[in-house]
């Protein structure tokens, strides 16, 4: 969101081949988702069987049990707000005898058919946000959306949308969607280091919420009209563009519900993913035999040869050495992970392996493929596949534990610039934008799955 006037505005996933002297269960040793409404401004809304943890871990739930109960009811509201500046005119031009439209006006037109039809959520409303949001209904937006901004609002102030948003329209099992360019446009070039307390100011000032949490998905569209610089001295007005330019959706909320909502209506359409405070059950995982296994080795778990291949997380070593290493593979379900962190590339670089008094080291980290989705064995419920390798045998019971970091997509420095004054698809001071959404708590793991290593009996 630019300025039309000098005022501030919203600018806002292993496996084991069975060897007598490879990998062996205990058992195999002894026997085996028209017309805008009167203009009113600020509307009120009318495992089954868990061995023990490692020392020293808590664990969250698991993926499976949160799959019935209250994360299967659907959301009680869905509030969405567009903004209609003049910045924003480029994304939804009015329509041309040649019927041509933008990437912009395909994606959230359908975004907006899927939310007013989803069982996802009980009620939603549309708004408008100009000077401030104006309530609307769903024919209303979405022909703004196909057929243009009749009346482009002047300015828009993110940090007092934001304010309202806290204030009016958070509530428990309910989200607010903004679709914005998102351009901060501060009044003068000395706020510019001022963005992100800014934005932690508006999203605080209705007092702290501890579960607060946002998604903010990025996307590309072609360009149909006035671009306008985020800062006066940056450049002048132009009508544009031969690139793309950057439009964002943010899903603000109570971290359930916004978990909830990503997952029924954004998850679906490709786009650029950034995530502040929202939480995820602990995926489902377990140590696999008979894949990929290399060394002796088999499940220590009490009782693993009673019970179903899908849960053991206790790795008995008989012997390790350089020359005798032991590898064994850990399978994960990140099914219910949004995107950013089901990513083989993030997941190579922020998914660490920890351990107390081994060289347990991190091998490789595999997506699910066609061969192990139709396998007949327990590899076949897994998206993802962890290696692990030892040389050295545990002198008693060890805690290794498979962590997940939470870390700032690469993808937000790349979309940022301190000079937008000439078209580009970048956004004037996204990251720091993005730093005011991030939580106190930012160094938290997106999950922390436990394992044992322990000296064969």
């Amino acid at each position: 969101m630019r300025y039309l006037t000098s005022f501030p505005r919203l600018l806002p996933a292993l496996g084991l081949s069975l060897f007598l002297s490879g990998c062996y269960s205990r058992s195999d040793m002894k026997s085996e988702e028209g017309a805008a409404a009167a203009e009113k401004p600020w509307a009120e809304m009318p495992d089954n069987v868990r061995p023990a943890e490692a020392p020293g871990v808590e664990a969250p739930e698991e993926a499976s049990d949160v799959v019935s109960g209250a994360a299967a009811q659907p959301l009680q509201a869905v509030n969405v707000f567009l903004e209609v500046s003049g910045s924003m005119e480029g994304f939804m031009p009015k329509t041309g005898t040649s019927g041509e439209n933008t990437k912009f006006q395909q994606h959230v037109a359908q975004l907006l058919s899927d939310i007013n039809r989803t069982t996802a959520a009980k009620q939603k409303s549309f708004f408008r946000i100009k000077e401030k949001p104006y309530a609307d209904t769903y024919p209303g937006i979405s022909a703004t959306v196909r057929s243009g901004i009749q009346q482009p609002a002047k300015s828009t102030e993110l940090p007092a949308v934001l304010d309202t948003l806290m204030t009016r329209y958070y509530q428990p099992g309910t989200v607010s969607v903004l679709i914005s360019d998102f351009i901060y446009s501060p009044k003068n070039a000395g706020a510019i280091p001022y963005i992100k307390t800014d934005i932690t100011d508006a999203l605080q000032r209705n007092g702290a919420q501890p579960d607060l949490a946002v998604s903010v998905y990025g996307y590309l569209s072609d360009f149909r009209g006035t671009y306008y610089p985020a800062l006066k001295a940056a450049g002048k007005k132009t009508n544009c563009c031969n690139t793309e330019i950057p439009y964002y959706i943010w899903v603000l909320g109570p971290a359930d519900a916004v978990r909830r909502f990503d997952a029924a209506l954004l998850e679906q359409q490709p786009a650029k993913q950034a995530h502040f405070g929202v939480t995820y059950p602990r995926p489902a995982y377990s140590v696999l035999d008979k894949f990929q296994n290399k060394g002796a080795w088999y499940y220590g778990d009490a009782g693993a040869s009673k019970r179903m291949a899908g849960t053991y997380r206790v790795v008995a070593v008989s012997e390790a050495s350089a020359q005798q290493p032991v590898e064994f593979v850990v399978g994960l379900n990140l099914v219910q992970l949004p995107g950013q962190y089901k990513d083989v590339a993030y997941l190579k670089q922020n998914l660490k392996l920890e351990g107390v008094d081994t060289d347990a080291k991190l091998l490789d980290v595999t997506p699910a493929t066609d061969q192990t989705k139709a396998s007949s064995g327990p590899q076949s419920k897994y998206t993802h596949f962890v290696k692990v390798r030892l040389t050295q045998q545990p002198k008693a019971a060890r805690p290794l534990v498979l962590r997940l970091q939470d870390q700032r997509p690469a993808w937000v420095a790349q979309w940022t610039t301190r000079n937008d004054g000439t078209p580009a698809p970048k956004t004037f001071a996204l990251s720091s934008l993005l730093d005011g959404l991030a939580p106190t708590d930012a160094t938290r793991p997106i999950f922390e799955l436990p394992l044992t290593l322990q000296p064969a009996e």
